[in-house]
């Protein structure tokens, strides 16, 4: 802990200014594909943080009641991981870490949205 003022220090300004452009293209990236995805929506995006929290329409999917069936589902059809809101306190949402690359964040959200489509009503 008593070195991080000296790292903070003698970090370019530049890296820090890179970092944060390339979460906010992810965060639009993961906000635009949540509104595209069947029984998903998202009312805001995310601002200062590395995840987004997504609600899960659960009326609108057949065999999927609330987030943690829809978390636990997901892993073992997608092999993706997401947490359930409830976990939170937010039960009927998820919550989706986007500090990967984007080309996985792109094949990630190619398989979320296959899965939704598949369990849509």
């Amino acid at each position: 802990q008593a070195a991080l003022p000296k790292i903070l220090q003698n970090t370019p300004q530049d890296f820090f200014s890179q970092t944060l452009d390339t979460l906010s293209t992810r965060a639009d990236l993961c906000y635009e594909r949540a509104q595209k995805t069947p029984g998903l929506s998202c009312p805001s995006k995310p601002r200062g943080s590395m995840y987004i929290m997504i609600r899960i329409d659960s009326d609108k999917f057949k065999d999927l009641r609330d987030d943690k069936e829809f978390a636990v589902a997901l892993a073992k059809e997608e092999a993706l991981m997401v947490l359930p809101g409830s976990a939170f306190g937010f039960p009927g949402w998820i919550r989706l870490l986007f500090a990967a690359p984007e080309t996985i964040l792109d094949e990630s959200w190619d398989r979320l949205e296959a899965f939704c489509t598949r369990h849509t009503k």
